[in-house]
């Protein structure tokens, strides 16, 4: 269909119809207008029409076409039956419609191919009009075929519309009448399931409400064949009880408010005592600073001891009775959150009720012989502290020791308890020495060097208890130093103080009485004994390992400016002043000293971190000697170890001389045995180098001039291979 026929309407048929037939008119009139001029010109012998009018007339006949043949059109009849505007749709429609629709676009598509045959000269051209008239035709046919669908269309939709609405009426219905039987289901249930109140009420029974209820209530004769009025007779009498009960407690109320009232007084007047008794305590002070007697802070210092755990609680105690007793330059308080350490302590005092209750409702289902399943276990108390989100964390109180030596200076130690590890871990808060400065404590001095291997093989990385390195390592931890290393270090003397036996422990000979656990399920139970009976060494030993370590710093500063600190019998052990020069004296790390090319690198312990590492060289004229020692944490019990290395004026070194070594076993071994009286070996680093340059001395002369008269020595050589004796008369 072209663009131009979709917009036809009924007028403009009828309106072409009309054009069409008034065209075929005046194209007959034409034809019999002409007819009857031809035959009149022969016979006519009187007047004859003008001859302009006569060629106009030609002229015309002349330009009209032919006449068309006519063509047939659709049938009346079909279109006939086919409805109008406003007509019902007939049912036959939706089958006719269709099958006109395509007649016609096949009756078109002949008409367009012989219109086409006609522009191409193939065809007649007579013939071009009546298709153009029966395409018109067809056309509006076709249009009307168009509506006609639409109107069906339409009419299906409204058709389909009304029917959903139907549809939907009837599904509205079923949810209704489904929900009314759904409720009236649960009624049902209701009703079926319903339980009176009287059943949840502890009734007597039976015999004993024949018993007790009169028979007025009771009823007998009724109650006992009648189930229904024996529950109301119960209940009736049972409401006539609780009446009584209820006028009985009443009263037993009105009593308590007057004993409360007699109570509120009394409390009123020890409420006014107590200011009287604070003003008496107050008066007293002045008293305790005379007498020294702090009875306040003793009472104070002792209600905070009672919230410390059982083990810091002994170490406590232990310390301050053997401070007050054997050694006042020791002292020991406590620190911490006192409110935390109150909640915890109060945690800990309902965990161990509960496990009371626990154990006491065993035993009576034991002696009666029934079981019983608990719905918890109880669990390990480090199982329970590892299962929380801060398993490293320390218990709020700490105990700190402060230990002042009279010249010395000060050391200041905390204990810290690891509830979840069952361990006490200790660490130096603060060092201070008389004799340094803020710089050289800095540079001198290492606080973390004082505790450790205070015992032999003591170094508090491990830990005291098997279980501990299990935990860390379900929380993703690696090593137990690192873990506790905020809190210190576990020592096994520490342990000890606390009235705790590690097992192995050297101090206990491999292991103490029990392992320091009792018969709880091998959980650990600190015992006051063991504290009691190695607090003394403890301390003894922690005080002469500050002295030392004193020592030593005071030691390493003079030896920082190239000065030796000088003991009282010095004189009787060098007889002469040393005649080498003093050149350099430094300290070196670890690494630098393993790669030094001395001979006896194999007597020093590299992996210890806490050793330190000097190089000093003395020189005379042509030649140095070179010194690498080792200081560790345990000296002067271990006393410092030289090696040696000569270096001549060529540059030649032989580190492994006899000759060398033989004045390194002078140095290292048998000087610090000849020592006698030297106050725990005080200034034991700054003899060992004053025997070495003498001994420098000693070699150079004799290597030079074996007889020469200037240094006399019990005897100038010994042994196979002639070594020099470097003992002085």
């Amino acid at each position: 269909i072209s663009p131009r026929a979709r917009f036809l309407t009924k007028a403009h048929a009828r309106w072409i119809i009309f054009r069409c037939l008034r065209t075929e008119v005046a194209t007959m009139k034409r034809s019999r207008t002409s007819s009857s001029t031809s035959t009149s010109k022969p016979s006519s012998g009187g007047s004859e029409e003008p001859p302009k009018k006569t060629k106009k007339v030609e002229k015309v006949v002349a330009q009209l076409p032919e006449k068309p043949k006519l063509h047939e059109l659709p049938d009346s009849a079909t279109l006939g039956s086919l409805p109008l505007y406003g007509e019902k749709l007939p049912e036959q429609g939706y089958v006719e419609v269709p099958t006109i629709a395509k007649q016609t676009c096949d009756e078109l598509k002949e008409i367009f191919a012989k219109v086409r045959e006609i522009k191409q000269g193939t065809g007649p051209k007579a013939d071009l009009d009546g298709h153009k008239q029966k395409g018109t035709v067809l056309f509006i046919v076709l249009k009307k075929m168009n509506r006609l669908s639409h109107l069906y269309c339409k009419d299906t939709r409204d058709q389909t519309y009304a029917q959903k609405l139907e549809v939907d009426d009837l599904h509205l219905q079923l949810q209704n009448l489904m929900y009314e039987v759904t409720h009236l289901q649960k009624e049902i249930t209701n009703c079926l399931e319903f339980k009176s109140q009287h059943e949840d009420i502890d009734l007597v029974s039976e015999e004993e409400f024949y018993k007790t209820a009169p028979e007025s209530i009771s009823k007998p004769e009724v109650t006992r064949s009648d189930e229904h009025q024996r529950m109301l007779c119960r209940l009736h009498w049972e409401l006539e009880q609780r009446k009584l009960l209820a006028s009985q407690h009443a009263t037993l109320e009105e009593e308590i408010k007057k004993q409360e009232g007699s109570i509120g007084v009394l409390q009123e007047s020890l409420n006014g005592l107590q200011p009287s008794l604070e003003n008496l305590r107050k008066a007293t002070l002045p008293l305790q600073e005379l007498l020294n007697t702090p009875l306040d802070k003793q009472r104070e210092d002792y209600e905070v001891a009672l919230l410390l755990p059982m083990p810091l609680y002994i170490l406590y105690s232990q310390i301050s009775a053997y401070a007050q007793v054997e050694d006042h330059c020791i002292s020991v308080t406590i620190t911490g959150d006192k409110d935390e350490a109150k909640a915890c302590h109060n945690i800990v005092q309902l965990s161990k009720t509960d496990e009371d209750s626990d154990s006491d409702g065993e035993t009576a289902m034991e002696e009666h012989g029934t079981k019983h399943h608990r719905h918890h276990e109880k669990e390990d108390k480090g199982t329970v502290a590892a299962e929380s989100k801060d398993v490293i964390k320390a218990h709020p109180l700490a105990v700190i020791l402060t230990l002042q030596m009279k010249g010395l200076g000060s050391l200041q130690l905390t204990f810290s308890y690891l509830p979840s590890f069952s361990a006490i871990c200790a660490s130096v808060t603060s060092v201070h020495l008389t004799h340094l400065t803020e710089p050289q404590h800095a540079s001198f001095l290492e606080s973390s060097s004082i505790l450790h291997c205070l015992f032999e093989g003591d170094t508090g990385r491990t830990s005291p208890n098997s279980v501990v390195s299990f935990l860390i390592r379900k929380h993703g931890g690696e090593l137990f130093s690192s873990a506790v290393r905020q809190c210190g270090f576990p020592y096994r003397w520490v342990q000890r103080l606390c009235g705790i036996n590690v097992p192995g422990d050297a101090q206990d000979g491999g292991r103490g009485q029990d392992g320091g656990r009792g018969q709880d399920g091998g959980r650990i139970q600190p015992q006051i004994d063991v504290a009691a009976s190695y607090v003394g060494v403890a301390m003894a030993t922690l005080k002469q390992r500050f002295r030392a370590q004193g020592s030593l710093t005071c030691q390493l500063i003079a030896l920082e400016e190239h000065k030796l600190l000088s003991h009282p019998e010095d004189s009787d052990l060098f007889h002469r002043d040393p005649g080498s020069e003093w050149v350099r004296w430094k300290q070196v790390s670890p690494q630098d000293a393993q790669g030094m090319q001395f001979g006896s690198l194999g007597m020093f312990n590299f992996q210890e971190k806490t050793n330190r590492f000097y190089i000093a060289t003395f020189q005379q004229e042509q030649t140095r000697l070179h010194s690498l020692l080792s200081v560790g944490v345990d000296y002067p019990a271990m006393p410092p170890r030289f090696a040696i290395m000569m270096e001549s004026s060529a540059g030649h070194r032989d580190p492994f001389d006899i000759q060398i070594k033989n004045l390194e076993a002078e140095v290292n071994i048998h000087f610090p045995q000849s020592l006698v009286g030297d106050d725990d070996g005080q200034y034991l680093l700054c003899r060992q180098i004053k025997k070495l340059r003498e001994c420098f001395d000693i070699y150079l002369k004799y290597k030079k001039a074996p007889g020469d008269p200037s240094t006399k020595l019990l005897y100038p050589v010994r042994g196979k291979a002639r070594l020099l004796s470097y003992s002085a008369v």
